[in-house]
């Protein structure tokens, strides 16, 4: 991808409208195509750099030591990056802060398992306080970031700000088509078989986000998928029950779970159960994500955005503060090179667009 494809694809990701837990790790997988890096993170922190939560850019629930990556930043650690980063905007040398950075339970109980050698670490702020710290980093045997990498990093410092403090759009927009996956599960709830697919799927439903305590809503979502299965079993004895469906808008977007009687057994009370997982993404996601290597300006992805919403030409222009008479331009453009005659086809197109983009990212 282009720079300057990445970097306006990144901006507008940044601008979405769209909350933190799904922005971020959408960020630091799509940073990669700017800056090459790989099992990037996030750190929220207060204001003495004392560390909140951490986002990945994967869904992780067998993520090991997260009270060591807590832990790690001691006063006198802490100490040194405000030191730091009063000077400099990022951080790519790890004994600014720790000669024995490489000896530190920090990196051989969780960095070194992902293969985070080199960093590339740069504070956030809003208001002039610290929020958070943009992780990015490579495997050993690859190169350092250099002074490019970390140029291309503080310019979109403030994108990042701008993302953390959005504030939360509660219309969104989730789209009828997702990833899915299969578990299997006994009468009682217990997991028998668990999908790669679903075991994705469950960490991004607990959030990925961690905390001291690790994922924090692992548990309560197994337990209600427990109470899907004894509904089912209590419908099947004659019993009345909910009907064994539920669905719940989390962070990462819309899920579905779904339980059925597996066919092998017979309907017969006391046999396995399968349950569905189906994830919907917001459709503005979807929508920016597909327009990231088309042949639009930044304007015309802007104008674009809000056209595939549904907004008319007037509230666009009032939106993005230019005149009726530029908004019909940019639509004649957007028509023209994404050969289609009428709004109506934008969104379907772009839709389309997206879907083929994740099964090539996917094979």
């Amino acid at each position: 991808m282009k720079q300057s494809n990445a970097l306006a694809y990144l901006r507008q990701l940044c601008c979405s409208g769209l909350n933190k837990e799904i922005v971020i790790p959408e960020f630091l997988r799509a940073v990669q195509s700017l800056i090459p890096s790989g099992n990037n993170a996030f750190s929220g922190i207060d204001e003495h750099i004392i560390p909140l939560y951490y986002m990945l850019e994967f869904a992780d629930t067998d993520l090991d030591g997260p009270g060591v990556v807590f832990d790690y930043m001691t006063p006198e650690r802490r100490s040194y990056f405000i030191d730091w980063f009063r000077a400099y905007p990022v951080l790519a040398e790890t004994d600014v802060f720790d000669e024995s950075f490489y000896s530190s339970d920090m990196y051989n109980l969780v960095l070194r398992r992902l293969d985070q050698y080199h960093l590339l670490w740069a504070l956030v702020r809003h208001d002039h306080k610290p929020v958070g710290m943009l992780c990015l980093y490579r495997p050993r045997q690859q190169k350092k970031f250099n002074s490019r990498d970390q140029a291309l990093l503080a310019r979109l410092l403030p994108y990042v700000s701008h993302a953390l403090h959005a504030p939360e759009d509660k219309d969104i927009l989730y789209s009828e088509n997702g990833s899915s996956g299969m578990m299997i599960m006994d009468t009682q709830g217990a997991i028998v078989f668990l999908s790669s697919e679903a075991k994705n799927l469950l960490a991004l439903a607990c959030y990925p986000v961690v905390t001291q305590n690790g994922f924090i809503k692992e548990a309560e979502l197994i337990d209600k998928l427990a109470q899907l299965c004894r509904n089912l079993d209590a419908v099947f004895r004659g019993r009345a029950a909910t009907p064994p469906a539920w669905s719940f808008v989390g962070a990462n977007g819309r899920f579905m779970f779904r339980a059925y009687w597996l066919n092998k057994q017979n309907n017969e009370p006391g046999g396995l159960i399968g349950m569905t997982i189906e994830h919907q993404e917001p459709v503005v996601l979807k929508i920016v994500r597909a327009m990231k290597n088309l042949p639009l300006s930044p304007m015309q992805k802007e104008v674009a955005l809000l056209l595939a919403q549904g907004f008319a030409s007037e509230k666009i222009g009032e939106r993005l503060h230019i005149k009726l008479t530029t908004v019909k331009d940019h639509i004649g453009k957007i028509f023209t090179k994404l050969d289609i005659h009428q709004r109506e086809e934008l969104l379907p197109k772009l839709l389309a667009l997206e879907d083929a983009i994740q099964i090539v990212t996917v094979l």
